[in-house]
């Protein structure tokens, strides 16, 4: 991220996050490096899967599903995203070396009798895994960085933590003492507003006095949820203390906060994805400061995660040292 200046102009930072994330997400999960004409086409393939995937939940209309010139079909874009996952399995199974990545959990993973995931199901979890943890991180790391805007107090903090690596890259290492990162990266998720969390009942059940039959689509409404006064005060402005506070985090069930979902069904993703928010929060921060134009408010834009409508209109300068806040 180190060519983002470009003499004062504004540039779309979250499209910015977008570039970085993938590669980095592929390195951690596959321990590969793609070729930037790899990233273009499985960032194309993975923005027609997810569009699917918001129609399911209603958050957007439905994808196109009949081949039209320039416009990928989502059944063209799900062949190609599987076909690349399974030259991943291909390219392990002939080179059998151990890894320490979420993609040699996934083919070791087993099923409840003990036996060995079958691989059109390991190559549906992987692909799946993929598009839901590039762009939610990209989304809800958008709207962190825009809500940080509006909380100098909170951004000014963020400055401080990552000063404190004297200028260095974060590590893995540093992860346990980027917890204001992190906190800041919770509290723009919490508000980035995910419409629904789908799933589909596995039997018949009564819900609160409403029948719900087998294989009904049914989920949690997220931005009621990330809002209950019960659980948060001021739910609407942006404040990390919110979960950097222990005391304030020990108050409240574990199910008021579920951007990556709850119980056995969580994103096994989950920790990635902190990560890399973790990492590129540091990262940007140490280098520069984050400017948007007055005035200017995000706007939620109807995708799988929600990410800021029309963009991060940012303005990067480079941060001469710690003293620029």
């Amino acid at each position: 991220m180190g060519n983002l200046c470009r003499d004062g102009a504004v540039i779309d930072l979250q499209y910015e996050i977008a570039k970085v994330t993938l590669p980095a997400f592929m390195r951690a999960m596959f321990s590969i490096k793609v070729t930037d004409r790899e990233v273009c086409d499985l960032d194309v393939d993975l923005h027609a899967v997810l569009r699917a995937a918001a129609a399911v939940c209603f958050i957007c209309t439905p994808p196109n599903l009949i081949p039209a010139p320039g416009v990928d079909s989502f059944p063209k874009s799900w062949f190609r995203l599987r076909k690349w996952v399974s030259q991943q399995i291909d390219y392990r199974i002939g080179h059998p070396i151990e890894r320490q990545d979420l993609f040699e959990t996934l083919l070791n993973a087993q099923y409840d009798d003990g036996s060995a995931i079958r691989r059109k199901d390991l190559i549906q979890e992987t692909a799946m895994l993929i598009a839901g943890g590039y762009e939610t991180v990209v989304a809800a790391l958008s709207w962190t960085l825009a809500l940080l805007d509006g909380n100098r107090e909170a951004r000014v903090k963020l400055y401080e933590e990552v000063d404190a690596l004297d200028g260095r890259q974060p590590t893995y290492n540093d992860l346990q003492s980027l917890t204001w990162a992190k906190a800041c990266f919770d509290e723009g998720q919490r508000l980035q507003g995910h419409p629904m969390n789908p799933r589909f009942a596995m039997r018949d059940d009564w819900i609160d006095g409403y029948f719900i039959p087998r294989g009904t689509l049914i989920g949690v409404p997220m931005y009621t949820l990330h809002r209950d006064t019960r659980w948060w005060q001021n739910p609407d402005s942006y404040d990390p203390n919110r979960f950097a506070n222990p005391a304030q985090v020990q108050s409240r069930p574990a199910t008021s906060f579920l951007p990556f979902g709850f119980g056995p069904h969580r994103c096994i993703g989950s920790a990635l994805g902190y990560m890399n928010a973790q990492f590129l929060l540091a990262i940007i921060h140490q280098r520069y400061c984050v400017n948007f134009p007055i005035g200017w408010q995000p706007r939620h834009s109807p995708k799988f995660s929600i990410a800021v409508e029309g963009g991060l209109p940012a303005t990067l300068t480079v941060r001469k040292d710690s003293s620029r806040k």
